[in-house]
């Protein structure tokens, strides 16, 4: 009986190796859903920090990237999955594929310390112990980008719309319109689409949906809605754009969107 345990066991640990190795990065909520505010008790970084100690590539879902031919399905995302009780911490990290599936999720880190702050970290501390005999080594291919702290400015007008960036900077979005010429500088989130049956849900890395697509008889256009606003979602020159009207005025906002 032992050693059909221990069999089930390899099996298991052999699969998740496996499996793990293929990706290569891992998207960090800002928030993960057991807490109300972000990076409480500094999980999240730490989660971020941990995951690139052992050999992965870990941002956190606010961060841009600049690259177009990435795929949801490429990345994984971390979870902080919390099964603590009234006198003891318990958690442990799980890392998760595009469809919400466990992927690989640490053993239980645990800790009886009364104050928060010092248990979840002794915890987490403790749940890391997994990565240590997990030997990760990505053997897939390279996604072909990097990280930038630059943002899109893009400039829309009648016939062409132009992308080009600028220095990082805290300036909200902000759009102009003037001589039938619309001009955005957006501070572009990262969403991703989920296939519906008529169409696409873009979600966030919560993951929260923002915004509903739907199919049209034209390729890379889609009817939109955001939050009660109505409008189309296309393709133009390589950017996806949101267009809608605001007071008769026609409103063009970018959209970081990978499907």
């Amino acid at each position: 009986m032992k050693k059909i345990v221990l069999l089930l066991f390899l099996v298991s640990y052999v699969s998740f190796s496996q499996e793990i190795n293929i990706y290569q990065y891992v998207i960090v909520p800002k928030k993960f859903d057991t807490f109300k505010t972000e990076d409480k008790y500094g999980m999240n970084t730490s989660v971020k920090l941990l995951l690139q100690k052992y050999g992965f590539k870990a941002y956190f879902s606010d961060e841009s990237f600049a690259d177009d031919t990435m795929n949801r399905c490429d990345f994984l995302t971390a979870d902080l999955i919390n099964e603590s009780g009234i006198m003891v911490t318990k958690i442990r990290v799980a890392l998760k594929d595009c469809k919400g599936n466990i992927v690989y999720q640490t053993e239980l880190g645990t800790s009886r310390e009364k104050q928060y702050s010092i248990a979840y970290s002794q915890a987490l501390r403790e749940a890391a112990k997994s990565f240590e005999t997990l030997n990760y080594k990505y053997e897939g291919k390279s996604l072909p980008f990097q990280p930038t702290t630059e943002k899109p400015v893009v400039r829309v007008s009648e016939t062409r719309v132009e992308s080009v960036y600028t220095p990082n900077t805290d300036e909200k979005p902000v759009v102009r319109v003037k001589d039938n010429k619309i001009e955005s500088k957006p501070n572009t989130p990262f969403f991703f689409a989920q296939p519906t049956a008529n169409g696409y849900q873009v979600v966030d890395n919560e993951p929260k949906v923002i915004m509903r697509l739907y199919n049209t008889s034209q390729k890379n256009v889609f009817m939109a809605d955001k939050n009660g606003v109505n409008g189309t979602v296309l393709l133009k020159d390589g950017q996806w754009i949101f267009e809608y009207y605001n007071n008769g005025n026609l409103v063009s906002e970018p959209i970081n969107l990978k499907f």
